[in-house]
């Protein structure tokens, strides 16, 4: 579990999707984790499958492939990294799980005052729901806040310390993020829907 408060920022080593897709990530975060430990990359929650030198490899599964902007980076990009949450830890931010939900596209950024308006575009009908005005939103693994909802776009405000240390900041139009809908808002919801937790 994760809370959406970014830990670290590493660099995207390489990505091999190949019959075992891997992903090797470079990173400053050392003994403070091992193989077979969770770390959420840019907000999925991946294993720790090797270290050396400052890197970290992680195996990835078709569905995260399948889910993530993972396979549109290329070598040097940054990527959000966030150790899990502790049981004595704040909950700064919000209960996000690293199971993605899918990607939305940036459609704009617009400066403004005290902060930077980003909308992203959707296609996915059924997280309309799930996005409510002042509702909790991981984006890259960033936790943030709805400010405005309107169709299939969604809007969130980025204070300047959340773009220093984040990868938000290297966002440009079209470009794809990794989403993680709002997960007590996701069983509430099918709660409603089916009148159990787990669905189906």
């Amino acid at each position: 579990m994760f809370t959406g408060l970014v830990t670290a920022v590493g660099r995207l080593v390489s990505l091999d999707r190949g019959r075992e897709p891997r992903l090797v990530v470079s990173s400053d975060l050392g003994s403070r984790v091992g193989v077979g430990d969770s770390v959420a990359v840019d907000g999925a929650c991946l294993t720790v499958v090797s270290m050396s030198k400052g890197q970290l490899a992680f195996n990835l599964s078709g569905e995260t492939l399948a889910r993530s902007r993972f396979a549109d980076l290329a070598a040097g990009r940054r990527l959000n990294l966030e150790l899990p949450l502790k049981m004595e830890d704040f909950l700064g931010g919000q209960l996000v799980s690293g199971h993605l939900d899918g990607t939305a596209r940036l459609h704009s950024r617009r400066a403004g005052r005290g902060a930077e308006r980003f909308t992203f575009a959707y296609g996915d009908k059924n997280w309309r729901p799930l996005l409510l005005d002042k509702g909790s939103v991981a984006v890259n693994g960033v936790s943030l806040t709805l400010v405005d909802v309107a169709g299939s776009r969604f809007s969130v405000e980025v204070i300047p310390q959340t773009l220093r240390s984040t990868n938000l900041d290297d966002l440009r139009s079209g470009e794809r993020v990794n989403m993680e809908l709002d997960l007590v808002g996701k069983y509430l919801y099918n709660f409603v829907l089916t009148g159990h937790i787990h669905g189906k």
